[in-house]
């Protein structure tokens, strides 16, 4: 598992890749795939029932870990309010954040729309993240007093007194759950938080956490999508099911009504030199041009982009997968909320997942 510090040097750098289109695909002919109702007009979008909530959110959350290309220009939040004004067009209600992204500015622009929107704040369901202590040297804090402190920052930089979602970011190494079930019980008495998840989170540390903590967890957010898959990559594997890291991480999730949200559901790894599905190069490898023909095909027959049908191929699977997308650009976030809209086949589902699991692992 790669650092809170690697993602976040790789996010700005990896922008562009989440953003892109196949390349075969002009701009032309992207702006012709898109659905009827993918224009920047305000549109509906399907939504999921949370078990053990009462919250009911879109298919897509909009992530705000990449916005803006500069987190130090003084003209930062204006330059991403039209990025979440564009989601909210789009039918997204699910907004999710984290105290460091942006150093706070994150969660500063969001803020800065509810305050333009005061009836706005009743009718999204608002996500953030705690433990993460970046600017810091790179530390996890999962302690009851680093909890309860970033969370009375994270709702006064959103303008809010309190949070339908709260995360722990990471994994504590030094994790007491005694520390975290009085901050849970703490900030839930206060109403200042009202359900509870996690985020990178395998099956044993959801476990420590659960015999202590009061509130269901009802979320886990880990790294998820068609070329980050649970599979180990080669012609033996067949992608026929995913392996061992997936069983123990997603399906867990799912027999525990844990809702999965997918984070970079467009991009392959963190580090290293992911391989690019949506504007491989020529310098791409065999298999990522094949694995790329593939989803462009896929896209054509569906009048849509590759970006799109890679969310819908999450959307596909029966766990009810909610990827995140973290796009900077107001036409892209149009493009990606394409996949409410795209219903796959179970023979593309697998062909797509084949064509996949045949790219290397990208390494350090």
């Amino acid at each position: 598992m790669s650092t809170r510090r690697e993602f976040l040097t790789q996010s700005l750098l990896a922008t562009a890749v989440a953003t892109a289109v196949v390349q075969p695909v002009s701009a032309s002919d992207a702006q012709s795939r898109r659905s009827p109702g993918a224009s920047g007009a305000a549109a509906d979008m399907k939504t999921y029932k949370i078990p053990r909530t009462d919250l009911e959110v879109s298919r897509l959350a909009y992530g705000c870990a990449m916005l803006g290309l500069d987190w130090n220009s003084p003209d930062f939040v204006a330059k991403t309010v039209p990025n979440i004004h564009t989601a909210l067009d789009q039918g997204i209600n699910f907004f999710d954040t984290a105290d460091v992204y942006g150093y706070g500015k994150a969660e500063q622009a969001l803020g800065e729309v509810l305050k333009q929107s005061p009836g706005l704040r009743n009718k999204i369901v608002l996500q953030t993240k705690c433990g993460d202590r970046f600017a810091e040297g790179g530390s996890i804090d999962n302690s009851r007093e680093h909890i309860l402190s970033s969370v009375d920052g994270s709702l006064k930089r959103l303008g809010t007194d309190h949070l339908d979602i709260l995360l722990l970011h990471w994994p504590d190494s030094l994790v007491e759950p005694e520390e975290v079930a009085k901050a849970f019980d703490e900030l839930h008495k206060k109403g200042k938080v009202r359900y509870f998840g996690v985020s990178n989170h395998n099956p044993y540390q959801i476990e420590l956490l659960r015999r202590l903590v009061r509130q269901p967890l009802v979320f886990n957010q880990i790294q998820l999508g068609l070329a980050h898959w649970y599979t180990e990559p080669g012609p033996d594997k067949g992608a026929l099911v995913h392996g061992f890291e997936g069983v123990q991480t997603l399906d867990y999730c799912r027999a525990h009504e844990i809702r999965v949200q997918a984070y970079s559901p467009l991009r392959a790894g963190n580090i290293g030199k992911p391989p690019n599905l949506l504007n491989p190069g020529a310098d791409a490898s065999g298999e990522v041009k094949k694995a790329a023909q593939a989803l462009n095909e896929v896209a054509a027959s569906h009048s849509t982009t590759p970006s799109a049908v890679m969310l819908a191929w999450l959307l596909h699977h029966p766990a009810q997968i909610i990827p995140i997308i973290g796009t900077t650009k107001p036409e892209h976030v149009i493009d990606n909320c394409g996949a409410d809209r795209v219903e796959l086949t179970r023979i593309e589902w697998y062909s797509l997942l084949d064509a996949a699991a045949q790219l290397e692992s990208p390494t350090v």
